[in-house]
């Protein structure tokens, strides 16, 4: 009996010492365990894979998905997905991109985006149609998932990336464009879009191999910017522009969150747009602790030579036609105010950017009087004001300092124009100026060349034009142009000869500079 005991007893104490070191084994397992959580990753447990989305979620995760005109709720147990219909109910604030229809479960907090043909993602971000990445990439959300060395890439949510600084749980996912899906994404403002994927047992990263969109080498804007999509981000007080998938624009009329979104260009950056045919592009900024609006700093596009098609009829006159301003919108007319406040029409000249008017020097007899200068543009009748005219005041008058009054060599000048805001020329129908030659630049004998003004129609007249005109005429070669054949004139190196041998046109005859 005492054997049998003491066997027992025996028994007993191994028992326990197994116990203890058991204990001490799992105790050691989940010390490890405890350590790996602190560092801020996920236990990995089964997982449910959702296809054909690859979607990726563990253990204890639920979700909303589609199942025809019902939607069922998911939970993630034990690598299965467990789906039943649920009723649901309109979502009290959108969560979702691009114009996608916002449903919540009834009993749950987990919502579903109904999105729009050609979008997809949890939250309707996703673009199918983006074919390409425009700059770095940095707002690409098409659905590329190959790198350039073919492999697939991993899903942003995948348990091999928790100890990544880039993934499905990053606290600004969403608007960094990473999430449970597998596409490429420059997160952290790469040079170009990539991925993670997993080679030789590890998990690297690789750029992708979705082609970058053609370069926009200029970086402004024509017209009123409608079709404006550069990189701009400043307003023109200086503020910098609010994203257009921040979600303080929910309610906006003109947001990433609208239907209207990729149509007019607007999604996750910051760029300057005009989707509602404003005068010029513009963003929304905020203004203390309210959401504002302003116009961007991006300048116009240079449209310099480029005019509307003659649609008047062009009447012949002695030496030139008459012509509307459309025909010549670089055309200015540049007036003296008189004491009392009359103006009356000094010369002719030319808008070669909006803050520039190139002249004549003989125009001017001292540089004082262009406080008394007034230069009109947009006027088609030299005496009365045209319907989108714009009138400006002469800043700085700039007379070539070796002006020879006498043969008129370097008979050019420079008037520095602004507005009575202080503004520059605005680009009209009217109003454009006129292409310069590049540096150095000739042009052969007998090239036609077209010019505009409101000059005498006879060389002897006491009159000038009521009205614009313009003519055409030749380069002449050297040979024609010597005193002999002139008059006695001399044509300098820096003069041009030309004339209209048929007609009889020229600068004396059409233009008053």
């Amino acid at each position: 009996m005492q054997k049998v005991v003491r066997c027992l007893l025996g028994h007993l104490v191994i028992s326990i010492l197994l116990i203890f070191l058991l204990s001490e084994v799992v105790s050691s397992t989940k010390e490890v365990l405890h350590h790996r959580e602190k560092r801020g990753t996920r236990m990995y447990k089964s997982l449910c894979m959702e296809r054909p989305s690859g979607k990726i979620y563990t253990t204890g995760d639920t979700w909303l998905r589609p199942a025809g005109r019902r939607v069922e709720f998911c939970r993630c147990e034990d690598g299965r997905s467990r789906c039943h219909s649920v009723p649901v109910m309109e979502c009290s604030d959108t969560k979702c991109y691009n114009g996608g229809r916002c449903v919540q479960a009834l009993y749950s907090t987990d919502y579903l985006c109904k999105c729009l043909s050609g979008f997809s993602g949890d939250h309707c971000e996703i673009d199918m149609m983006s074919s390409c990445y425009k700059g770095s990439g940095q707002s690409f959300r098409g659905n590329y998932s190959r790198t350039n060395s073919g492999l697939v890439c991993l899903n942003w949510n995948s348990q091999g990336l928790d100890e990544k600084l880039y993934n499905a749980q990053h606290r600004d996912a969403l608007q960094l464009g990473i999430g449970n899906h597998n596409y490429c994404r420059n997160p952290d403002g790469d040079k170009k879009p990539w991925c993670y994927i997993f080679m030789n047992g590890k998990y690297i990263w690789d750029y992708c191999s979705v082609p970058a969109c053609p370069a926009n080498t200029t970086d402004c804007y024509s017209e009123r910017g409608t079709t404006y999509q550069g990189s701009g981000s400043t307003t023109l007080s200086g503020a910098s522009c609010l994203r257009w998938d921040s979600p303080l624009l929910k309610k906006k009329q003109f947001s990433a969150w609208q239907g209207s979104a990729r149509r007019f260009g607007l999604g996750s950056h910051n760029h300057c747009r005009n989707p509602d045919n404003d005068v010029r592009p513009w963003c929304h900024v905020m203004n203390g602790t309210e959401i504002s609006w302003g116009f961007c700093d991006v300048p116009r596009c240079s449209t310099c030579g480029i005019r509307r098609p003659k649609l008047m009829p062009r009447f012949k006159i002695t030496n030139g036609r008459f012509a509307d301003i459309t025909s010549h919108p670089w055309t200015a007319a540049i007036f003296q105010k008189a004491r009392g406040g009359k103006e009356f029409f000094r010369c002719g000249g030319t808008l070669i950017s909006p803050c520039w008017v190139v002249t004549a020097s003989h125009c001017f007899h001292e540089e004082k009087s262009a406080r008394q200068l007034r230069v009109k543009l947009g006027r088609t009748l030299r005496v009365v004001p045209g319907e989108d005219e714009q009138s400006f005041e002469v800043e700085t008058m700039y007379i070539h300092p070796q002006f020879n009054s006498f043969n008129y060599d370097n008979d050019i000048a420079l008037l520095k124009i602004k507005s009575s805001s202080g503004s520059c020329a605005m680009e009209t129908d009217s109003a454009r100026p006129a292409c310069m030659p590049f540096r150095g630049q000739t042009l052969p004998d007998w090239t036609e060349c077209e010019i505009s003004g409101f000059g005498k129609h006879t060389k002897n007249s006491h009159f000038l034009s009521e009205q614009l005109k313009e003519g055409r005429v030749r380069l002449y070669p050297d040979n024609l142009c010597t005193p002999e054949k002139l008059d006695g004139e001399t044509v300098t190196v820096n003069m041009l000869c030309a004339g209209d041998p048929v007609n009889q046109e020229d600068a004396c005859r059409v233009t008053a500079s």
